[in-house]
């Protein structure tokens, strides 16, 4: 009789404990990566990079890098934001914990001639009441955790732009020194025919030699300057120990102004993904607000089986801990002031966001006014000045000092005009970074020609 309902309870608990076993989440860390790294593709209009190659199968170097490869190339590559992807292994292996049932106890005594042999099997009844509560909290911190390396992913497309940016600045920094260096050359050819006429004086010589050298000096410095940026660029998009053969697109599309800053501030605030982490931070301070009230819960179930005159004898029993004096108001305290401190940072992070948007936005329009007022209204007057001067100074109607102040007027003039456009799109990057999302406008956009 005792064996009989000895069976059947472990008949009866057996399927139970499989099933509950068999619902430990068997989603991956791994799928939650490729999920990540999804996330931020869309959010920034790029294609998804392909793992484990270099140089994916959307970049083609051969034409030139763009700022969209080097995106592309920075999400695959960057060994940085691949170690930050290890977080979410360390995420689900807390999911998987905290769904995991403790083991049941088997505790066995012999018997003797004096006392009959007995056995227990005890397991601990209140962990099946506190694994949902601790699983919420746990999947609380994954979708947390993921929403926070999808951010992590924003701000390495982000530095990737920037770099690529100061890149090419960097680049036509180059080539705007180069050409100082050929017209002070050509203005000291000019001032050494006309020394040899008698038109010019050896001091006019010597000044338009001395300019030589300085402008000599200029196109190195700018030459040594480039592989310090090419070098940082090659190192966010993870090609620093792979060396192709970089060069920017030869032409290249203007980012467009934007123009609504308040609907672009609400959906910041509303959908960036650092917000939405600090939001599954308070669910998960939620859960173990609930977890620490039923902190002091013990339940253990027992089966009892000990032989007797009529055989193997089982019956069940329980031992439950009475909360007289320890209700867990300590950790209730603690989960309570951290929901609250989570809850403050949510507002930080959202005031920290409005701030960003604004800033990044009146940055970007600066940027954009400056440099359609210098394309469109100083450079052609710089321009026009200089062939007015070349041509009167060949003609030896005006003083070489006149021609060298409009020729450096010429060079600062084209060196900003590549300066205010790398500052439109780092702007432009810092704006979208900080709305979360790559962002489109119907006016503004022009192409420009290197």
């Amino acid at each position: 009789m005792g064996r009989n309902r000895s069976s059947c309870c472990i008949a009866v608990l057996s399927p139970v404990l499989l099933a509950l076993v068999g619902c430990m989440s068997t989603h991956s860390a791994r799928e939650d990566e490729d999920r990540i790294k999804s996330a931020v593709s869309e959010r920034v209009g790029v294609a998804r990079p392909v793992d484990g190659v270099t140089v994916p199968g959307t970049v083609d170097l051969g034409n030139g890098l763009s700022e969209t490869e080097a995106v592309q190339l920075a999400l695959c590559n960057n060994a940085a934001f691949q170690e930050l992807l290890v977080d979410l292994g360390l995420a689900h292996s807390d999911l998987i914990q905290a769904g995991l049932l403790p083991n049941p106890e088997f505790v066995y005594i012999f018997g003797t001639d004096a006392k009959p042999f007995k056995y227990l099997v005890e397991f601990p009844v209140d962990s099946l009441v506190l694994r949902p509560v601790r699983k919420r909290a746990a999947e609380a911190d994954v979708e947390r955790t993921r929403e926070r390396l999808i951010q992590a992913g924003l701000d390495l497309v982000r530095d990737a732009r920037l770099a690529y940016a100061d890149w090419v600045f960097a680049r036509d920094r180059v080539q705007v020194a180069e050409e100082n260096r050929q017209l002070r050359a050509r203005i000291t050819n000019l001032t050494e025919v006309r020394l040899k006429a008698g038109d010019a004086t050896p001091l006019e010589s010597s000044t338009a030699k001395i300019d030589t050298l300085r402008a000599k000096q200029e196109a190195t410095r700018a030459r040594n300057d480039l592989p310090v940026f090419e070098e940082r660029l090659r190192n966010v998009i993870g090609l620093g120990l792979f060396r192709p053969d970089l060069a920017p697109e030869r032409a290249e599309t203007l980012p467009p102004t934007a123009t609504n800053v308040e609907a672009l501030t609400s959906e910041a605030i509303a959908s960036r993904p650092d917000v939405r982490s600090a939001e599954r931070a308070i669910e998960a301070a939620d859960a173990r607000i609930r977890l620490s009230k039923l902190g002091w819960l013990r339940i253990l179930g027992i089966g009892d089986a000990t032989s007797g005159q009529s055989g193997n004898n089982f019956s069940p029993g329980f031992r439950v801990g009475i909360p007289i004096f320890n209700w867990n108001q300590g950790a209730i305290a603690r989960a309570q002031a951290e929901r609250e401190k989570t809850v403050r940072q949510l507002q930080t992070f959202r005031e920290r966001v409005a701030l960003e948007v604004r800033q990044a936005y009146a940055l970007h329009t600066q940027a954009a006014v400056d440099y359609r007022q210098w394309t469109n209204e100083i450079r052609p007057e710089v321009e026009q000045a200089v062939r007015r001067a070349d041509n009167t100074y060949k003609e030896g109607g005006t003083s070489l000092i006149l021609v060298l102040e409009t020729s450096r007027q010429m060079i600062d003039t084209r060196s900003r005009e590549a300066q205010l456009r790398a500052d439109m799109f780092r702007t432009w990057a810092e704006l979208e970074r900080s709305v979360g999302r790559k962002l489109t406008a119907k006016e503004g956009a022009f192409a420009v020609e290197r």
